[in-house]
């Protein structure tokens, strides 16, 4: 039992730390949002100085043959479902990675955005999830999913949030996140950022194409859990390529 405490709480000082700044406030509006961030804090400069900022709006790509993302998640299960007052995020077990070109990165935690932070040609999507991965290097490389409305999702209904809407005590077993990227290989390739202070760039990040379908009950759910958008606006593309 100890030891486990000791990994969920060594799991959770990382996925804060992956999701931004803890210690000095910032918000999505008013005189701490995101037009402020780059003047909070020295380290969040690269939220105003930096070239390879997140999210950025999908267009104008480039056909390449892009590897394959292998994703190895086989330890699903227990989350630890956290309001950080800016997402709500889910810790994961560790053991689960995604592989690619020879080298693995862990999954920490996943979070949601509504509405989503990245567009399409322009298209915002109802909500988003980022699904944050680390190398051993300490490289960030984040898997983007949109949601669409359409059918409801029963895969999201074993997500903490929903069991405690209906009254139900969340299942040790309740979550499988393969269900998150089940048949999910097409995506947009570009170099940015965290989409949060402090901004850090070097993050490489695949969204991919094919959205998630979730009924709009279960988007709106989510949204009305933190009460307002959390999206950063959109940031400059400058010299990047985004590859398909």
């Amino acid at each position: 039992m100890k030891k486990q405490i000791m990994a969920m709480s060594l799991a959770l000082v990382g996925a804060s730390a992956l999701a931004g700044s803890g210690e000095v406030h910032w918000d999505y509006e008013g005189d701490d949002g995101p037009e402020r961030w780059g003047h909070l804090d020295k380290t969040f400069s690269a939220c105003l100085d930096g070239r390879n900022q997140s999210p950025i709006d999908l267009t104008s790509s480039l056909d390449a043959d892009l590897p394959e993302l292998d994703f190895y998640y086989p330890n699903t299960g227990y989350l630890l479902e956290e309001n950080t007052g800016h997402a709500i995020q889910e810790v994961v077990r560790p053991g689960n990675v995604v592989r690619l070109q020879g080298r693995e990165y862990e999954l920490k935690q996943f979070h949601f955005h509504s509405p989503s932070e990245h567009t399409v040609e322009g298209r915002y999507y109802p909500m988003e999830v980022h699904l944050v991965h680390q190398n051993e290097a300490g490289e960030l490389l984040v898997v983007g999913l949109l949601f669409e409305e359409g059918n409801h999702n029963e895969t999201m209904d074993q997500l903490p949030s929903f069991r405690a809407a209906r009254g139900e005590v969340p299942k040790e077993q309740g979550f499988d996140y393969n269900e998150l990227v089940k048949d999910r290989k097409d995506y947009y390739l570009y170099n940015g950022s965290l989409t949060t202070p402090p901004c850090s760039e070097g993050v490489r990040w695949f969204v991919m194409k094919n959205p998630i379908e979730a009924s709009p009950q279960q988007i709106q759910h989510y949204h009305d859990l933190l009460g307002f958008d959390n999206n950063r606006p959109l940031q400059p593309t400058n010299a990047r390529i985004i590859l398909e």
